[in-house]
């Protein structure tokens, strides 16, 4: 079966149900009660991770066995040398849900790039079905590294991946294969729920929790209305506050335009709307509603392209090759100030007083 379809959303499989007649279908089981099958779902990971160890080489690829008075090894949870277990608290369905995982290594902190939960991510992992304390079954493996974007793969992915970091790669040439290093790698042990709960998929049954082992190879940053600004850029709810440290607020799969930023399974919190459209600007052609596409906003004064500062628009902040960011403007006809680089500056994008017009 194709690795793609393994770990998709949950929210996928809905849309095919809802389009499909309202007959018994035989990949769906009643709806348990969350907390309930939460309690269930830790009772077997815990009972996996304390019964079990891992093993994994120099390019972290990971194997599971149970732990046995022979092994020679420590289980998961106690193992302190190797790696170390953390959790997270993951707030959905009302749910304080524990989620254990493993940070081999972050990746490049410096010189990588970090996802958010809008964006695309390059990976290849192995998963493998947490029945009870003695049985794991490997439902999927992807040995090379395949795309995905978080916003279309199970909710579990959309929390953990954005913990680690990507690395550098050299990309292979006369037949030799390309070269990662210092990527982020890792492990997940995701409850039903942050996996596809009620619904069976592939040769994993209904309320079974799982595990993957990761590595986080390459990311983009997704532009999700081609208007020359990353999704990344234009979802943050506080111009003063780097979109990567936000990353943890969590988009609603139905896209209903909201956040769960609090973490409390409330998505009460609207995506970034300058002009109040209706439209957030991760979607918004047209940003500041004056009429003039936020892509022509951006375009770049001829006077600032240069030898090295090249780009036919202004990047949304300064970079080391791009000094000036999206501009903004103070003051009046003949006596106007430009800022190119504070933070909370109001971008010509969203100043509807100021367009390709005027």
């Amino acid at each position: 079966m194709n690795n793609i379809f393994k770990i998709l959303s949950v929210f996928v499989f809905c849309v095919v149900l809802a389009s499909c007649s309202k007959t018994k279908d035989p990949d769906v089981t009643p709806l348990r009660d969350y907390a309930t099958q939460y309690a269930d779902d830790l009772d077997s990971i815990d009972q996996y991770i304390d019964t079990h160890y891992l093993t994994y080489d120099t390019e972290y690829n990971v194997s599971f066995d149970t732990l046995l008075p022979t092994s020679g090894h420590s289980s998961i949870r106690t193992e302190n040398v190797a790696y170390h277990l953390s959790d997270t608290t993951v707030v959905q369905n009302g749910i304080n849900y524990k989620v254990y995982f493993i940070k081999f290594r972050e990746g490049d902190i410096l010189n990588g790039k970090r996802p958010t939960q809008v964006d695309s991510v390059n990976v290849s992992y192995r998963g493998i079905k947490i029945y009870n304390k003695t049985k794991n079954d490997q439902f999927d493996i992807s040995q090379s590294p395949t795309w995905f974007k978080l916003q279309e793969v199970i909710s579990g992915w959309s929390h953990i991946i954005p913990n680690f970091h990507t690395g550098t790669y050299t990309p292979g040439t006369g037949g030799n294969p390309t070269t990662f290093n210092n990527f982020g790698a890792g492990v997940m042990f995701l409850p039903s729920a942050l996996a596809y709960y009620n619904n069976s998929a592939g040769t994993i049954p209904a309320y079974t929790p799982i595990a993957f082992s990761f590595k986080l190879y390459e990311l983009h940053y997704r532009d999700h209305d081609a208007d020359g600004i990353l999704s990344k850029d234009e979802r943050t709810l506080d111009p003063t506050i780097s979109p990567l440290i936000r990353w943890k607020e969590n988009p609603a799969a139905n896209l209903d335009y909201h956040y769960d930023a609090a973490f409390d399974g409330v998505y009460d919190v609207p995506f970034l709307d300058t002009d109040g459209d209706g439209i957030p600007n991760m979607y918004d052609t047209d940003d500041d509603g004056d009429h003039y596409t936020t892509k022509s906003e951006t375009v770049k004064a001829a006077g600032d392209i240069n030898a090295t500062a090249t780009l036919g628009h202004y990047p949304f902040n300064p970079t080391a090759t791009e000094p000036k960011g999206i501009p903004a403007r103070t003051g009046t006809l003949g006596n106007y100030i430009y800022d190119y680089t504070s933070p909370t500056r109001l971008r010509k994008h969203l100043d509807p007083n100021w367009n390709p017009s005027n």
